[in-house]
């Protein structure tokens, strides 16, 4: 029984997130079993939270046959009236608590959430500019994902002509606009430097492509189902080269950020302690 608790509380119970069950069926949807709909708003966030370059046949189709796996346990699970064991109750209540305080914490990370400037990233690379050097190769690349071999052949001989052009960015983030199927996540990927083994984690058949690619250079036309890639080596930085402002500034980005989350959660934590010891609310016999 232990191990049906623990389905139902920690695999079920995240459905409540995503799925949705009404009288009333949604005019579309993805997937649907029973009376549980996974619109095309939910879905897409799901895929979104793969990772950073989850676009693909193979990642949708991944979420999709998650989801399906864990709506159907979940109406098993309600077969079976699970939520009126008391144990399973009682779990219940604690992940009740757990969801409370992490939406709260999300709302003071919320707060702590403003774009570091270019002062603070600047001053932090000259502070830490030893520790930030290059522990593995990084890489910038032009890379997006259209739906025909037509525009994909298009995108990437206009890559090869503009390649070397003082404007080729410019002439990018054109090409991103019309063909992308996600124009702003192509466009965002464009300008960073990441280190090279993780760029296209949740695309192993593109992973292995900007190694085997020189600067400047054009991967072929790499195919997925009925989608089709487009991948530019723009440069590659090798490991141990000491650092430049310009290739650390998203990772500098995402260190301030959290170090301003952790400070705000501190204060808040700090100050809800003092409200309650002012109250005489905590104890510790």
């Amino acid at each position: 029984m232990q191990s049906l608790w623990y389905y139902f509380v920690v695999v079920l119970l995240p459905l409540a997130i995503f799925s949705c069950e009404s009288e009333d069926s949604p005019s579309s949807y993805v997937a649907r079993v029973g009376d549980y709909h996974l619109t095309q708003s939910e879905f897409d966030r799901l895929l979104d939270d793969m990772g950073p370059v989850p676009d693909s046949t193979e990642a949708r189709q991944q979420v999709l046959e998650q989801w399906i796996r864990r709506t159907l346990l979940l109406r098993e699970a309600e077969r079976l009236n699970l939520s009126e064991d008391p144990e399973v109750r009682r779990m219940l209540d604690e992940r009740r608590k757990s969801t409370l305080v992490s939406a709260v914490t999300e709302r003071i990370y919320e707060e702590a959430e403003v774009e570091p400037t270019d002062e603070e990233i600047r001053t932090y690379f000259e502070r830490h500019q030893e520790q930030l050097t290059l522990t593995e190769p990084y890489v910038r690349v032009r890379h997006l994902v259209v739906s025909n071999r037509d525009s994909a052949e298009t995108v990437r001989q206009r890559l090869l002509n503009i390649r070397g052009s003082a404007a080729a960015d410019s002439a990018w983030r054109q090409l991103g606009r019309m063909y992308a199927q996600n124009p702003t996540r192509a466009l965002e990927l464009s300008d960073r430097f990441l280190p090279e083994r993780r760029l296209f984690s949740q695309l192993p058949y593109v992973q292995d492509e900007p190694s085997e690619l020189q600067e400047g250079e054009v991967a072929p036309v790499l195919e997925d189902g009925s989608e089709y890639h487009v991948l530019q080596l723009v440069r590659r930085i090798s490991e141990g080269t000491p650092p430049e402002l310009e290739w650390m500034e998203a990772e500098i980005r995402r260190r301030l950020k959290i170090r301003n989350r952790k400070q705000m959660y501190a204060r808040e934590v700090q100050r809800l302690r003092n409200r309650a010891k002012a109250n005489d609310q905590i104890e510790t016999p």
